[in-house]
């Protein structure tokens, strides 16, 4: 099972889960295109700019990995997998 661990922010978009386990392998792509698939089209709109990238400040991992040092949305997620969808935080 892929564990999909989400930040408060962006589970409002999952009815409120912040550990998503879910059966699946392939890319980190299919995996947010099976999430919204469960929870509709507020997810996609969460984490995904218009042009279908990741947002700027929505931060991916991969087991401990950043994704955009990885493949991106290609980086490949295995069954045993955890993800970890933050929203990158500023301070100044």
């Amino acid at each position: 099972m892929v564990r999909l661990v989400l930040a408060s922010p962006i589970a409002v978009a999952t009815r409120g889960e912040r550990e998503i386990d879910i059966e699946f392998e392939g890319t980190l792509g299919g995996l947010f295109d099976a999430i919204a698939e469960r929870y509709g089209k507020e997810f996609r709109q969460r984490i995904f700019d218009g042009e279908g990238g990741l947002k700027r400040f929505v931060n991916v991992y991969v087991d401990g990995e950043d994704a955009r040092y990885l493949k991106g949305l290609e980086t490949p997620v295995t069954r045993d997998a955890t993800v970890d969808l933050l929203p990158a935080i500023a301070g100044g």
